[in-house]
């Protein structure tokens, strides 16, 4: 079977390229909500054009609130297997080669917004289940890709979604990297607060702790590490000013093993005599045991697709695993593809989105079919 779930996802490749292409010409940055449409115009009309396509290929759709949507085949089971990724995109930035919603392919290589995240994996998702359908495989389970609309600005469409509807019985997201992720990092939202007339202080600060340092986990007293995720990273420094306070923010991914309120507590301690210190927000670490039944038969099909060593990691990022239970990141960068996905000229190459496929329609198969095994 796997032969031929390699050589299908081959024949459908074309077709797959030409559905990116259509989908990441499309900007859907989130802009000004309606009551349409919560998270804008753009990404709502960007759902509509995905599910259009999800249902010319065969399968069952739903809209729901222009904040999620759903394709779907299989047996009408309570359970379910999910892709869970998101067709909304981070903002532009730098100076493009192309124009950034016009798909363009150049040397086997697609470039746009949001081909790499998410809106090319997801659909390498959607084609996986494709290969499936046509190959006549009788589904034991139902099976969903579910598209996200709000993952780059803070997941409210999943919140919102499983509020009432029940989560998957296992699944992935294609929205990080190979091999399989067994774990994240905590992230958490830190806020240095003052009075607007209290600048100086915040001045003050900033050189001592901020400015010129090598490493801001340090510099700021918050400098844990452990064997199974490394160092606490502190980053993405932000100065802010409204009409009363100003101040900085600043983000943390930390270790699984590291407290919150130890961090906090040690981030508190640095504060002047008019400032203040809080959590704007924060998403837990997310783990999964290394032996389960998912993450040990998606190990195993990312070697048997990509002959080399599957053995889940880590990764720093931070993806819909974090709100949406029983889900694990996995792809769909390989090794060696780093600083992607936000940056100008976002680019995915076509053999890669062939080997995502390969790997997602194997992937799903495996999980099915031992699944009885596992429950």
């Amino acid at each position: 079977m796997r032969e031929k779930i390699v050589n299908h996802v081959t024949e459908l490749v074309p077709a797959l390229v030409e559905d990116i292409k259509t989908i990441c010409s499309m900007d859907s940055r989130q802009d000004t909500a309606t009551p349409e449409a919560p998270f804008g115009e753009r990404v709502a009309d960007c759902l509509h054009e995905a599910l259009r396509i999800a249902q010319r290929l065969g399968f069952e759709t739903e809209n729901v609130g222009n904040r999620v949507g759903i394709a779907a085949c299989g047996p009408d089971t309570e359970d379910y297997i999910a892709c869970v990724g998101h067709l909304d995109v981070v903002d532009i930035n730098g100076v493009w080669k192309t124009d950034p919603f016009v798909c363009t392919e150049k040397d086997g290589v697609l470039y746009a917004r949001g081909v790499l995240d998410n809106k090319g994996p997801t659909f390498c998702c959607m084609y996986a289940l494709k290969t499936l359908m046509d190959l006549g495989y009788e589904f034991p389970i139902r099976v969903k890709i579910i598209f996200g609309t709000n993952e780059e600005t803070g997941m409210e469409d999943m919140k919102w979604y499983f509020q009432d509807h029940k989560y998957p019985l296992m699944g992935w997201t294609p929205d990080v990297k190979y091999p399989v992720i067994y774990a994240e990092r905590g992230r958490a939202v830190f806020r240095y607060s003052l009075p607007r007339d209290k600048t100086e202080e915040l001045y003050a600060f900033m050189n001592q702790f901020i400015l010129n340092q090598n490493d801001l986990a340090v510099s700021l007293g918050v400098d844990y590490a452990d064997e199974e995720f490394g160092k606490n990273q502190v980053r993405k420094v932000e100065l802010f000013q409204d009409e009363d306070s100003c101040g900085l923010t600043l983000v943390s991914s930390y270790p699984a093993s590291y407290s919150l309120d130890t961090m906090a507590d040690a981030l508190r301690k640095l504060c002047s005599e008019h400032m203040i210190l809080i959590l704007d927000s924060h998403m837990d670490p997310v783990f999964f045991e290394k032996d389960s039944y998912l993450i040990k038969t998606l190990e195993r099909v990312y070697e048997e697709i990509m002959g080399e060593d599957g053995s889940a990691v880590t990764t720093t990022g931070g993806s819909y695993a974090k709100v949406v239970k029983n889900i694990v990141p996995f792809g769909p960068s390989f090794k060696g593809q780093k600083g992607i996905g936000h940056m100008p000229d976002e680019w995915m190459r076509i053999c890669d989105i062939e080997k995502n496929t390969q790997i997602y329609a194997w992937a799903l198969h495996e999980l099915m079919e031992g699944l009885e095994g596992a429950r």
